[in-house]
């Protein structure tokens, strides 16, 4: 009989790669839904489950029959701190909570961020596991706040934390608004000279399956990234080829003029209800003064795994 694994956030970007990965792996993929499925999937190895993060007995429901635990949900984005604590700290707890009261489940792989560890202030010196983590923004204290959590999972479930930086790949909504731009032939660069780590979503879903899989990843934190860094621009000169598209004008934007325009997507957000493109907590990350990279050096060791290229994931995704 297969056994089932529950991804929370299994409806993004990630988790669709993640299912597709799991389903090959010969698993059967419950994804837990906010509100309740109209109908289900046409594989009959997926199947989705009403949860509520606020609820801990609506997730045990969901766990119930499970061995194992992807835990993907979280807010990138948020108008306050409360809209982060809610879906990154108390959504957590409430999953560990519920996974701590159903003996079935024996793995937790949770999804962190390079923003819970914080930036590097020297481009030599990437952000390593073993570094005290700084985040700056409400979006990184709250992910550090979530892999707190995670490690109060009760004695006999395997966890472990993934740390990625930027994640990119085909149908990814993020990569997908900064293509609309780049098409436009306009990019404001908001990075400076900062420079970033990268990871194709391909190898974080396999990072994510090693996490699961090898009894050796168990009570550790791993960053899972491309081991080279890159320039905003170089980013976007890359993403422009891959499109075939000319490289836009990309006007470097101040302080002042990033704050306007986040204070603009906020109020078209709340009038909306969609979700903001950029907001003062994107700001705060952006001007910091240092670099978004990390190490790989210690899942690569362990693991041997190798990264795909930005130039060549950009190819893969458009």
């Amino acid at each position: 009989m297969k056994k089932t694994l529950l991804i929370t956030g299994g409806n993004g970007f990630i988790g669709r790669a993640l299912t597709d990965k799991l389903l090959k792996e010969g698993y059967n993929v419950r994804i837990t839904t906010r509100r309740e499925p109209k109908k289900q999937p046409a594989n009959p190895a997926v199947t989705l489950v009403q949860a509520d993060y606020n609820d801990v007995k609506s997730l045990q429901k969901a766990l119930e029959g499970c061995s194992g635990v992807f835990h993907l949900a979280a807010a990138i984005f948020g108008f306050n701190y409360r809209d982060f604590e809610q879906a990154n700290i108390t959504a957590t707890q409430n999953v560990v909570e519920a996974v701590n009261n159903t003996p079935s489940v024996e793995t937790f792989v949770h999804v962190s961020s390079l923003a819970a560890s914080g930036f590097a202030a020297d481009k030599n010196a990437p952000r390593t596991e073993e570094m005290e983590p700084a985040p700056v923004s409400d979006y990184g204290i709250t992910k550090l706040g979530g892999e707190k959590a995670a490690k109060t999972l009760r004695p006999g479930v395997k966890w472990t934390i993934i740390r990625p930086p930027i994640v990119y790949g085909r149908n990814d909504s993020g990569v997908s608004k900064i293509a609309a731009w780049v098409k436009r032939g306009l990019m404001v660069n908001t990075s400076g000279n900062g420079l970033f780590s990268f990871v194709h979503v391909d190898d974080l879903v396999e990072a994510l399956w090693l996490a699961f899989s090898r009894p050796d990843t168990g009570g550790e934190t791993f960053f899972i990234c491309e081991p080279a860094v890159y320039g905003w621009d170089y980013f976007i000169g890359e993403m422009a080829n891959a499109m075939h598209v000319k490289k836009p004008f990309m006007p470097q934007a101040p302080h002042w003029l990033m704050n306007a325009a986040a204070w603009i997507y906020e109020t078209a957000a709340r009038i909306t209800g969609a979700q903001p493109a950029l907001n003062y907590d994107k700001v705060k990350e952006a001007v910091i003064p240092g670099h978004w990279i990390c190490s790989n050096a210690k899942w690569v060791k362990l693991t041997g795994q190798q990264f795909t290229p930005l130039s060549e994931g950009l190819k893969k995704s458009f």
